[in-house]
């Protein structure tokens, strides 16, 4: 259910509102983990990392996974589902 309560270790699905959230999808997939609860830019919210290594660190081809806070109601970039 979009927008219901999360909780640690729990994955959820991610979907794209914004061009920047849609974006974020497509770079790092749509599966991810919630990592943390809290509040960012005080709204209550969630990190989450991406399951999959995606984001490159360096020159080296080092690539580590994503990590971002999406707020649980009206975030502006994403939709998330569990």
């Amino acid at each position: 259910m979009a927008g219901s309560r999360v909780t640690v270790g729990q994955k959820v699905l991610l979907k794209g509102k914004s061009r920047h959230g849609k974006n974020r999808i497509q770079q790092h997939g749509s599966m991810w983990t919630v990592t943390r609860l809290g509040q960012f830019n005080g709204h209550d919210a969630f990190q989450c990392e991406s399951e999959s290594k995606t984001f490159s660190v360096g020159t080296q081809g080092r690539k580590i996974k994503d990590c971002r806070w999406v707020f649980t109601k009206h975030d502006p970039n994403f939709l998330f589902f569990h």
